[in-house]
């Protein structure tokens, strides 16, 4: 991300204690989060990620992308269409207040597994995405993100259909092959707690 960003960005951050003023759209838009993403941070959506674990910091940077343009998707542009930056720090705020999907019942197929964690250790995920896989301030969690989201993700990245400030993730994805992009993807979705 470019400092000239990084500031801008920062500069949308909400000051605790700060009611938002201006929040014209937030309030009636927000019903169509949870319909996409899910109630108590877990989407039930086919490729719709999940949006609990998601720090306050990393839900803006997103909102600001979908806003301006800079991250592509026809739903989330309509959704953010005209959101005022107090709009914005709301729904970042709503985001970061959600829980941490919870593993899936099923487990993992063990050779996949073992092959997700090797592609996780060999690609260093854990040095960008926590210890745990659980994001942090700058970085989305892993852990337990729906597998079909991560698998279109890293797709995009690979394909560069997906281009925005994580050229690292482009880098990375471009190496790996759709099975172990499948792998990898089934590994972050059911590790377990």
């Amino acid at each position: 991300m470019s400092l000239l960003r990084v500031i801008l960005t920062v500069s949308l951050l909400p000051i605790a204690g700060t009611a938002f003023a201006a929040t014209k759209y937030f309030p009636e838009r927000q019903p169509a989060c949870l319909a996409c993403h899910g109630e108590n941070g877990t989407s039930a959506t086919p490729e719709t990620p999940s949006l609990g674990g998601i720090s306050e910091f990393y839900a803006l940077l997103q909102l600001v992308e979908f806003r301006d343009g800079n991250r592509k998707s026809d739903i989330m542009r309509e959704v953010v269409k005209g959101m005022t930056d107090d709009d914005l720090r709301a729904a970042a705020k709503f985001v970061g207040q959600q829980p941490r999907p919870a593993p899936p019942e099923e487990k993992g197929d063990p050779e996949r597994m073992k092959r997700g964690a090797d592609l996780v250790e060999k690609n260093r995920c854990n040095q960008c995405h926590g210890k745990e896989l659980l994001g942090g301030e700058q970085m989305p969690p892993l852990r337990h993100q729906r597998e079909d989201y991560i698998q279109k993700s890293l797709l995009a990245y690979k394909t560069q259909t997906r281009i925005d400030d994580r050229a690292a993730m482009s880098e990375i994805a471009a190496r790996l092959s759709e099975t172990e992009i499948g792998d990898l993807a089934h590994y972050l979705a059911r590790l377990p707690n």
